[in-house]
């Protein structure tokens, strides 16, 4: 089972979500994280998913997800990073967060194509510097 786990970051939260996650550890994890932002009493926070190894969920799954960003946005989330490492799950993630809205406080990383993946996915977070206007350093360097 690939249940995703929720972890307490200065920041807020970070959520390791490996592998083909099922509609039931999807629940599982949205109730468990629920409590944990319930816990901050409104206090506004940010999110990282670390989505590497990820490639495909039910349509269930997918659902829950979607459903959790809006809760999550509701109850005092700023800005999230969902890192992926599959460039198929990226473009389709990129393209749902655009038609959305989400794609106004959500930024997606491709950890194979950024060696700084995770600084890049806390600046974001953290300092609200857009990953996708800045580029990775190697290409700065040149």
């Amino acid at each position: 089972m690939s249940v995703p786990r929720n972890f307490v970051t200065e920041y807020g939260f970070r959520v390791h979500a490996p592998g083909y996650i099922t509609p039931e550890e999807a629940r599982a994890w949205l109730e468990d994280l629920k409590l944990q932002v319930i816990a901050l009493g409104g206090k506004p926070f940010g999110l990282m998913v670390d989505s590497r190894t990820q490639r495909a969920n039910p349509t269930d799954t997918q659902e829950l997800i979607r459903e959790s960003m809006v809760w999550l946005r509701d109850h005092g989330m700023v800005r999230s990073v969902v890192v992926l490492d599959s460039t198929v799950a990226l473009m389709q993630v990129l393209g749902l967060a655009k038609a959305t809205g989400v794609y106004a406080y959500e930024r997606y990383v491709d950890s194979l194509k950024d060696p700084n993946w995770e600084a890049r996915a806390l600046d974001w977070i953290i300092r609200a510097i857009d990953p996708d206007l800045s580029p990775p350093e190697e290409e700065q360097e040149r």
